[in-house]
């Protein structure tokens, strides 16, 4: 008993000291994540790692991907690796990743595309936020320069922009993160297609996209760090197949 009540507070005192270790072990883990979403954002995104990204993402804000990956709908669920997700989904599947930084990514083929139907894709990402709350949409895709942002909380956009070929959506004022980025902004009718000046505005806007999303959110380049590669996530399908995209 002398033993214990002598023993007792060191004992307190290691377990407290090993608590915070714990902790600060686990936050430089999570700081190290988000450096090397922003830097790797910034330092390659004119190199031949931006064409691993996928071409449209969503970033949801969640600790749980199995439930992002219910809570969409997505059906025939299997758990999968960052790794195989990345590199294996067949078109009609979709990779919900796991959790990094408080963020969940989702990336397929299956994701609606905005040039398809612009009234589908409010529909599609308003039911994704009301379901899931905080979420992010992201496509660029280089060839056609087409491109979208879009962040809703609760079913409210705060911020929506979709140029496909012309302005489709633009909601919600330039952010700060848009503004740092260099981004720009076509208004509706604008003559945005004709001259060299402008297609510079929307090739810098698609390659850009990454460094948005890592202000935003998280930029999907993240998920190719071996610490998050052997990750479990999820792989799945919608219920209803949505049209192809082009």
């Amino acid at each position: 008993m002398t033993a214990l009540l002598i023993l007792g507070p060191f004992i307190c005192v290691w377990a407290i000291a090993a608590i915070f270790y714990f902790m600060g072990r686990r936050r430089a883990n999570q700081l190290r994540l988000a450096e090397i979403s922003f830097s790797q954002s910034v330092q390659n995104r004119f190199t031949s790692m931006i064409m691993d990204r996928p071409k449209t993402w969503l970033s949801v804000k969640s600790r749980n991907s199995e439930d992002v990956a219910r809570s969409m709908g997505l059906v025939d669920l299997q758990p999968c690796t960052s790794c195989k997700g990345l590199s294996e989904a067949d078109p009609n599947q979709i990779f919900v990743s796991p959790p990094v930084n408080g963020w969940v990514v989702v990336f397929g083929e299956a994701l609606p595309d905005p040039q398809l139907d612009i009234d589908n894709f409010f529909k599609f990402l308003s039911d994704m936020s009301e379901r899931l709350g905080h979420v992010q949409y992201f496509h660029g895709n280089q060839g056609l320069g087409h491109h979208a942002w879009v962040k809703l909380i609760e079913r409210q956009v705060v911020r929506a922009y979709v140029w496909i070929g012309e302005t489709a959506w633009n909601q919600g004022s330039l952010t700060i993160a848009e503004k740092k980025s260099g981004m720009s902004a076509f208004d509706y009718f604008d003559d945005d297609g004709d001259d060299y000046r402008n297609w510079e505005i929307v090739r810098h806007n698609v390659e850009q996209l990454p460094l948005l999303a890592s202000i935003w959110s998280i930029d999907p380049i993240v998920l190719f760090d071996m610490s998050v590669r052997v990750k479990p996530g999820w792989i799945g399908r919608f219920s209803i197949k949505r049209p192809k995209k082009n």
